[in-house]
């Protein structure tokens, strides 16, 4: 694909480091850490348990997340631990172009206030040390 695609190229359902090298092996731009909403497979691994992992590992390529997001804090957990952008489709209302713009207003709020709690200027200085013992089990 990528010797006849030039332009930005992305691979969604990523849930392990190997094929997220792979990925960037092969000339994606990209992945999306998935498993779909767990829809598909309900005991794959969670985005957020496997993000690190990939982050660490892999590198220059623009990870991405998604599977699960509903509030800023998890928006902020997810770019601490390595995300360079997270989807939160799901959050937002199917009622129209204005209960979408509400809803994202929402959000922003959250990651505004959620933010100014970790005594947080910009999204750029959320980092790993932020969550480091909220879920150090996990992560």
């Amino acid at each position: 694909m990528r010797e006849r695609w030039k332009g930005p190229l992305v691979l969604k359902g990523v849930l392990s480091v190997d094929d997220a090298a792979k990925a960037r092996d092969y000339g994606c731009d990209g992945v999306i850490i998935s498993n779909h909403g767990g829809r598909q497979l309900d005991q794959a691994v969670s985005p957020i348990e496997i993000l690190p992992r990939i982050a660490e590992k892999v590198q220059n390529i623009t990870l991405m997340i998604d599977s699960g997001f509903r509030r800023g804090t998890d928006v902020l957990k997810a770019l601490a631990l390595g995300a360079r952008f997270v989807f939160v489709g799901r959050a937002f209302p199917l009622a129209g172009q204005s209960g979408v713009e509400h809803a994202i207003g929402l959000l922003a709020k959250e990651v505004d206030t959620d933010m100014g709690l970790l005594g947080l200027r910009h999204v750029a200085d959320m980092g790993r040390d932020r969550i480091i013992g909220v879920h150090s089990h996990r992560f």
